[in-house]
């Protein structure tokens, strides 16, 4: 009995734990104010990057079909002049905190920091950072650094990734099929995945992620491929957004630990029964409840797809992909579940 017991509170802890989200969506900042002294938003402790001025707040909200950090409160404006030259580059950094726990490296987890970007098509056109991790609360130590870059008649953008060098770039262009373009809001998902070791964590970056599919069908994705130490189990980790040259409007900032309550706002429990009165499953392309009742499914944009009765078993010919389940059992019982069809 206390094994059980020590097994399902272990579990509550792994499930609350990576329900836990930080977002950041300036609802309440001052139209035309500073980004530092919002929020805890601060200029970085690093003396070269405190020139320059701290990015603006703007009015209005950017737009990702699914994402759940869409089309909410303000935006961060990085101004394309600031930065251009070292003499006026400048970080801003918050750090992450869920209630009172600031946000650490786990080994065997992910840390994933969703947010939206519209890049201005005057911005630098070679490869400047303004998105990246911060793991110093003295100084500055930035890993997962992402980099964009306009092409020379501002037409086409381009995004890199490294883990911390300024040079060793894995470029969007290399992924097949793929173009972006400026003044076009895009999603940007950066995936900080602890290894042990002292060298060898994964920084992952995915563009622009068609949200219909699970993290490992992703496509759209670079992965870093320079060597830099990693952060410390004790540091605790922030977020910087960085003038260097990039101009851009940035908003709906989701941190997290599962992509898809990040991403999607629904906990990491794909094909998982869960206790209670409802349990709602797969096998293979039917859904499965333990009761009688009325099944709506929906894909990860809202839009109804089935709505029909089930005695405990639905067989559907949907697609494979995720999907959106409410079920209405016959005692009036609503239960919403996330599924994965195969």
């Amino acid at each position: 009995m206390k094994k059980l017991i020590l097994l399902l509170s272990l579990c509550v802890a792994i499930f609350t734990a990576n329900a836990q989200i930080f977002t950041e969506y300036f609802q309440t900042a001052r139209i035309g104010g500073n980004l530092e002294g919002y929020n805890d938003w601060y200029v970085s402790l690093k003396s070269s990057e405190t020139n320059g001025v701290s990015p603006k707040i703007a009015e209005g909200a950017l737009f990702y079909t699914g994402y759940a950090g869409s089309n909410i409160g303000n935006v961060a404006v990085l101004d394309s002049v600031v930065g251009a030259t070292s003499a006026t580059q400048r970080i801003s950094t918050k750090i992450v905190k869920f209630g009172s726990d600031t946000l650490k490296a786990v080994v065997g987890e992910k840390i994933y920091a969703a947010f939206l970007a519209n890049i201005s098509s005057h911005s630098y056109r070679s490869y400047r950072d303004f998105f990246t991790y911060e793991g110093s609360k003295t100084s500055s130590m930035t890993r997962g650094r992402v980099f964009a870059k306009v092409s020379t008649d501002g037409s086409e953008l381009f995004i890199a990734v490294t883990k911390n060098s300024s040079s060793e770039y894995v470029e969007s262009s290399s992924i097949p099929g793929l173009t972006l373009y400026p003044d076009v809001n895009h999603l940007f998902v950066l995936v900080y995945e602890t290894i042990d070791g002292s060298s060898n964590d994964i920084i992952t970056l995915y563009i622009d992620p068609d949200l219909t599919k699970s993290e490992a069908e992703q496509t759209n994705k670079l992965v870093a491929t320079d060597s830099q130490t990693d952060y410390s189990a004790t540091a605790g980790l922030g977020i910087n957004l960085r003038q260097r040259g990039i101009g851009a409007q940035v908003g709906g900032i989701r941190v997290g630990k599962s992509w898809d309550k990040v991403l999607l706002d629904i906990p990491n429990a794909v094909n998982t029964p869960k206790n209670g009165s409802t349990t709602i499953w797969t096998s293979g392309k039917n859904i499965m409840t333990n009761n009688k009742g009325t099944i709506k499914i929906f894909n990860l944009t809202g839009a109804e797809l089935i709505s029909a009765k089930t005695d405990g078993c639905l067989t559907t010919n949907l697609s494979k992909g995720l999907y959106i389940v409410r079920f209405n059992n016959v005692d009036g019982k609503t239960t919403v579940s996330k599924i994965s069809l195969n």
